[in-house]
């Protein structure tokens, strides 16, 4: 029994990782809601000012 997988863990892969294209950093989805920008964008873990909107 404990040697199946689980079918909802999932990990992420060096290929599913995305890059920063100004400073190389990791990014990562965050939602913003409010007054300003809404949805869900690419943000720069080193907060270098990077931003792209998910599809």
């Amino acid at each position: 029994m404990a040697s199946k997988k689980a079918k909802t863990a999932q990990k992420a892969t060096a290929a599913d990782k995305q890059v920063c294209p100004e400073c190389e950093a990791d990014v990562r989805v965050v939602k913003f809601v409010g007054a300003g920008k809404r949805g869900m964008f690419w943000v720069c873990d080193k907060d270098c000012g990077y931003t792209k909107r998910t599809k």
